[in-house]
């Protein structure tokens, strides 16, 4: 008698389908579900055009700042502040023939040029100015294009990961310990990403929506880190991944 009762137990469980009430609650809940992600998305969208907006103002304002520079340093030509010896760098014994035999440099062509030429330096790793700098690269057969070289190189080398810019004034350093740190943050970055796919199976739409974000900001310094230390890696080869 036990058994009929249990078939019809499983007959009642595999035919059963939601009432029209719990259906309706099931589809407004994922109407308002969809509703919300919609407006993230378009808030996302919104920040990511606003990201982008800021970050060109930023660097318009970079360049013209950079290239300015060699006119708040032409009239004072001395190499550097608080009595510090500037550090000697090979001269250009005639400028016009240099230039008119040197080759043009354009875009990243410039600042990749320039860190390798000042990389083979003796002392790679020593404060130089940016004239100084600048008379080395031409004096090794090279010149930025453009009306104005000086300026151009300026605006590029502020542009390369590897070149950081010194307290004194018109001074420049190159940081030679920037790819190894590099590599550690893409190491970092990928296992931060490969958390933020894990999901509980329960999530709420604020937990899916934070985890969204959090990827994109991810993604976004992970592809910004790959391509400048491939940049760095260019420049000095593995040279300093010691």
């Amino acid at each position: 008698m036990g058994k009929p009762a249990i078939a019809s137990d499983m007959a009642v469980t595999e035919t059963w389908t939601p009432s029209r009430r719990l259906q309706a609650a099931a589809l407004a809940e994922r109407e308002r579900l969809e509703r919300e992600l919609a407006r993230l998305a378009a808030r996302e969208h919104e920040l990511t055009a606003e990201l982008a907006s800021i970050q060109a103002v930023r660097a318009e304002l970079d360049d013209r700042r950079l290239a300015l520079n060699q006119f708040a340093y032409a009239a004072a030509p001395a190499r550097i502040a608080s009595g510090t010896a500037t550090r000697p760098l090979r001269a250009v014994p005639d400028a016009k023939r240099a230039t008119a035999a040197a080759t043009v440099l354009r875009g990243a062509a410039i600042r990749e040029t320039a860190v390798r030429v000042l990389a083979a330096h003796s002392e790679p790793e020593a404060p130089v100015h940016y004239r100084d700098w600048f008379e080395l690269l031409i004096a090794q057969g090279f010149m930025p294009a453009g009306k104005d070289p000086l300026a151009t190189f300026l605006t590029q080398i502020g542009r390369s990961p590897l070149v950081q810019r010194s307290t004194a004034s018109g001074m420049y350093v190159l940081d030679l310990d920037y790819a190894r740190r590099a590599r550690e943050r893409v190491i970092a970055l990928n296992a931060d990403l490969a958390d933020a796919q894990d999901l509980p199976a329960n999530a709420t739409v604020d937990q899916i929506a934070a985890a969204r974000e959090r990827r994109s900001r991810l993604t976004a310094e992970l592809q910004e880190t790959e391509k400048r230390l491939e940049e760095a890696l260019r420049c000095l080869g593995n040279a300093d991944a010691a």
